[in-house]
């Protein structure tokens, strides 16, 4: 899991291979998109030094990443559906919350946690917002090992007691997310 995985993204101009993973075409957090890119407005004699000081390049990549968006967008209107890629890539969202800071605010909005209230279904932040208490200011999680772990912990028992909802982060990789996530939807992640 540790080495780069190559994305799989092949660049083409005017019909033209050019090369497979292309590093600046999409980000490496979504290096599990496959397709193909073919450029009319590439030369067809490009460098990869050339192609990494290319404007159109980057104007490719951000179209491809906002693509990737919209279409996560409309999965995730599909709970099923969303389940199973979130099982599958749910690492590779959050770790696009610790390197995209452009779209950081949508992918947080894609990201699903167990909670203290939701048994064994995953919520979406959104979700934990509207069922906050009025006079709720914060979101609280407990990072640690597993749910079972997590739920008995002192803390989330005496905020079970006080009747709020914690969310359970139990990835390594989520204790970077909430360095980056410091707020959802204007509420403080405590």
């Amino acid at each position: 899991e540790n080495k780069k995985q190559k994305n799989n993204i092949k660049l083409y101009v005017r019909r033209v291979f050019i090369m497979d993973n292309c590093e600046e075409l999409i980000p490496e957090y979504l290096n599990f998109v496959k397709g193909v890119v073919d450029s009319e407005d590439l030369p067809l004699n490009i460098s990869r030094e050339t192609l990494q000081q290319n404007k159109i390049l980057k104007v490719i990549r951000k179209n491809l990443v906002k693509k990737c968006m919209e279409l996560m967008d409309e999965l995730a209107e599909d709970k099923d559906n969303w389940k199973k890629f979130y099982e599958q890539f749910g690492k590779n969202l959050k770790l696009g919350i610790h390197e995209d800071s452009t779209n950081r605010k949508k992918l947080s909005g894609m990201l699903r946690y167990y909670t203290s209230a939701s048994g064994d279904e995953t919520c979406a932040l959104g979700d934990y917002v509207s069922r906050m208490k009025e006079n709720q200011k914060d979101i609280y999680f407990i990072t640690g090992e597993s749910n079972d772990v997590v739920s008995q912990s002192a803390f989330v028992e005496r905020l079970k007691k006080r009747g709020l909802e914690v969310i359970y982060m139990t990835e390594p990789i989520d204790e970077y997310v909430v360095q980056q996530l410091k707020e959802f939807d204007g509420k403080n992640l405590v």
